[in-house]
Formats: structure tokens, sequence, C-alpha cells
């Protein structure tokens, strides 16, 4: 099958984030399987500019425009080659391509995301204003005819307050470390974590603040920081006791730190899932998140981490309440591990492609956010998709009309 995929960001970029991220691993996993993948998306700006280049894995991309201009050039691209492909899955985070307005029932719209919240802290007033109660809504509902899969419930929660109607959810996958030397935490000095954009909306002050909430009551705690970004400088500036801002780092040097860790304090205003968390996870690092859009996914209450109010106090509370109790962080850490094996880049593709291969013979479902999961042990449990977990704890992914729900695991990846 030819796959054209959409993409606002090069995968490459040192900003890229999560939806990069997914975007690169399942269209690796589909050339693999031999199918014919192609990625559009901007240039990259210290790559030279040609015709087409190469991923990793010798996955073609096609560069053209900027972050801003990518998506009148996608336009054009679909007009001039848009029957060169058999499928086209654009990603969003935020603003739309609307390939369905071009190439009809052969696209679908995987969406990592949408702003609201975050335009207030990243706009000035007027355009955040402008932005949130305008723009991003006329956005969101010119893809109302559009075939929509959402990388998490409460990405599908937010998208279906606009009209839209969700095919699946279909969650990330996992790196899983085939062996991972959990260590004791390090109650006396506890390691703390944080990982991301050193941006307004990751809110990486109140993980410092809360830094210096903690060390009242474990004096040689430790804090972090890895990422980069506008505030870098200015926290650098102002670097406080127990604080180490690392800026970017290897994959090797990230793992290191992961593996290491005690805990990973995870503030947010609201996100697509939580990559970030499900990679402490799998080292079998409990997470103290907000509970926001996203990190409420990734994060099962009371099972692989706590969810707190958005608060540096109760980010500290917390943490100390975690690790003021071994047991407790002994529990925690064994839950995260065994949730994370349960995420399969492989699994992740599989289902996608299936929604890309049958979306437009399958009726639309309802999905209804996680946090109505509300007991901790149910959330353990947590469908990876729409409807409720089955005696597996894996769940449906999607339902057809009239008929009862099918899991996307039947589904194989062999090229058409």
């Amino acid at each position: 099958m030819r796959i054209l995929a959409l993409t606002w960001k090069h995968p490459l970029d040192p900003t890229a984030g999560g939806a990069e991220r997914y975007l690169l691993e399942v269209c690796t996993r589909w050339i693999k399987a031999g199918h014919q993948v192609t990625i559009f998306g901007p240039y990259h700006p210290q790559v030279p500019r040609g015709p087409q280049e190469l991923l990793q894995d010798g996955l073609p991309y096609v560069g053209r425009g900027s972050r801003l201009t990518v998506f009148r050039a996608a336009r054009r691209y679909l007009h001039a080659n848009g029957h060169l492909y058999d499928r086209v899955l654009e990603t969003v985070s935020t603003r739309p391509f609307a390939a369905h307005r071009i190439v009809g029932a052969k696209a679908v719209a995987l969406y990592h995301q949408t702003a609201e919240e975050v335009w207030n802290l990243e706009y000035p007033l007027l355009i955040a204003l402008l932005g949130r109660h305008i723009v991003e809504p006329l956005w969101i509902r010119q893809m109302r005819s559009a075939q929509v899969v959402a990388n998490s419930p409460s990405t599908a929660a937010a998208v279906q307050r606009f009209g839209l109607r969700c095919l699946a959810v279909v969650q990330p996958g996992c790196d899983v470390p085939e062996s991972v030397h959990v260590h004791l935490a390090s109650f006396s000095s506890p390691k703390l974590l944080w990982i991301g954009r050193l941006v307004r909306t990751k809110r990486p002050e109140d993980a410092i603040s809360a830094l210096a909430l903690i060390r009242s009551q474990f004096s040689s705690a430790t804090l972090h920081m890895v990422g980069d970004g506008y505030l870098k400088a200015r926290l650098s500036a102002r670097i406080r006791p127990g604080v180490t801002i690392h800026g970017l780092l290897s994959e090797p040097e990230k793992r290191s730190l992961l593996a290491d860790a005690d805990l990973l304090l995870l503030p947010g205003t609201r996100e697509g899932w939580g990559i970030v968390a499900m990679e402490a996870a799998a080292y079998g690092v409990p997470v103290i998140a907000y509970d926001v859009a996203g990190l409420r996914d990734a994060v099962v209450d009371g099972v692989t981490g706590l969810l707190v109010p958005p608060s540096s106090r109760a980010l500290a509370t917390a943490a100390c309440q975690v690790l003021s109790d071994p047991p407790l962080w002994r529990r925690l850490s064994a839950s995260a591990r065994e949730r994370a094996v349960s995420f399969s880049w492989d699994r992740c593709a599989q289902d996608l492609l299936e929604c890309l291969t049958q979306g437009s013979d399958t009726a639309v479902s309802t999905i209804e956010s996680s946090r109505s999961l509300s007991p901790p042990t149910a959330q353990a449990d947590l469908c990876r998709g729409v409807g409720t977990a089955n005696s597996t704890g894996r769940g449906p992914r999607f339902a057809s009309q009239g008929s009862s729900v099918r899991p996307l695991e039947s589904q194989s990846m062999e090229p058409s």
C-alpha cells in the first residue's frame, strides 16, 4: 500500500516531540512490513534542500516550505500528487491539513492534541484570545467531515467537544528495555527527574519550586532537568540549590538518568498523551504529574504514580508522600513497569494501519475519557481504545455499526 504522511514539523527537528516520534515509529514499521511510505513536511533548517531526503530505515521525506507555509505546500502537493497514494495520514498538532477536502475518504487525521489553555501561556493576550476562541475552533470544525483517530482518550474527548467523531483511539507505544535493574529508591537523597521542553506550557518552574519544598523534608534531594527551550537561559541564570539543567541529551544519556531516578516530576498545562511518563514507567520510575488532559491518560492515579492539582505545592506534597513510604514507592514502581510493557509500538503501528485501511468502511464510535474509570483499580486496566476495558485489560479499539466491538489486533501489517 502507498501511504503519504503529513507533518507540520520535521521529525528530526531539535524541537520535535511526541507527535513526530509517533510518526517515525509507525512509518518505519510500515516500511519494514513492505508498504511504500513517504512523509511530507517542512524543510529541516540544517539539512540541504533537495527533492527528497531519507530518514531512518530509508524512509523517504519530501520537504516543502516552513512550519508556517507547509500547510499550503501540502495542499498543492496533494492536488498534484494525491492520486499516487492509496491512503493519506495527516498528523494534527492543533492545526490540521484538511487533506480529506482534497483526497476524500482515503485521508485519515491523527489528532495528537488541541491547544486550548496553551494559547494563554504562549502568546500575548489578544492573540491568545483570538487563537483559543476563534481560530482553533474554526480549524477543528473544518474537520467534522474527516475520518479522525486520536492518540488518547483526552484528545478524543477534546475534539468531540467541537463536534468531531473518532474512529478509534490508538495510543503510542513504549520502548521497554529488555532488562531493567530497578534500584532501591535512595530515600535519604532522592533523585528527581524532569524531562521536556523548557517552555511555559511544560511548567518547568513548578518542578523547581516543588524541589525547594521537597528539600525542607529531604535536604539532599536533587532535580535533574533534561530539555531545551526559550526558558533555559533564564532558569540557568537563577539556578537553585539541588537543580541541574542538562539541556538536550542523547538517548543513552537520558536513559542513564531514567535508570537512576527515584521519581519523575511532570507538571504541565495539557498534553496529547505523555510519552515521557511512559518512558519513566518502563524503568520502574513512579510519576508525580498534574491532573490535566493527556497526563491523566499516561499516569494511572494511585497505580503507576500520583495525579495532583496543578500547583508546585501539591507536586511536592505527593512526592514527599511517596518518598516517605517505601512500600508505596515499590508498589508504584512495579505497576508502572508492568503497564509500560503492555504498550507496544508494533501494535500501535498495526492498529493505526487498520484505521487507514478500513476507516472509510468503519462506523464512528463514541469515545469516553479515561476519567470515567474512577477507581484506581479500574484505571489499572485502562482501556487502550474505545469503550470499556474487557477481561484482558486491553479493551476494544473501535466498533462497527450494527455489530459487536472489533479488536484491532486482528489486522495484519502485510502489504496490499
